[in-house]
């Protein structure tokens, strides 16, 4: 008789949800506004290095023990794209942790009205499936920025 094994299958970036962004703001005003219009506190850490050793701007909050955590990553130095995406992204807004529909929702629409804000939508990560890559190099840059806080 053969031996039955369960295989236990795991999403790589579990409760996790991404919002992309394209706009003309500089990445300092968005990171401003968004902490007026959600009510965050956004702080810049190091910029990341996602190619060719250009900085990308890395911003990063917390709302506390069993919260959201939040990462603003601009994919944009300059006029060069880090990611080409369709449609075009400048930024990402990372959410981490569990997030209700309706909340996540809120932020979306929170974002859209954002003074040149062009669209924000939440992304679909299995339709997206280069986006692992950068987002573990995400998650390592701020494991590492977090670490050299302390």
């Amino acid at each position: 008789m053969a031996v039955k094994k369960n295989k236990l299958l795991i999403a790589p970036f579990d409760d996790i949800h991404i919002i992309g962004l394209n706009t003309t703001l500089v990445d300092y005003k968005l990171a401003y506004y968004l902490n007026e219009k959600l009510n965050f506190n956004f702080i810049r850490l190091n910029d990341i290095l996602l190619d060719e050793a250009l900085p990308y701007a890395f911003f990063y909050y917390n709302a506390g023990e069993n919260r959201n955590a939040y990462n603003l990553v601009s994919l944009k130095h300059k006029d060069h794209l880090c990611v080409k995406l369709n449609p075009h992204i400048d930024c990402l807004l990372i959410v981490r942790n569990h997030i209700t529909p309706d909340r996540l929702a809120q932020i979306v629409k929170s974002l859209r009205e954002i003074k040149d804000m062009s669209y924000a939508y939440t992304m679909e990560l299995s339709r997206t499936p280069t986006i692992d890559v950068l987002l573990e190099r995400i998650e390592m840059h701020e494991r590492h920025c977090l670490e050299a806080r302390l």
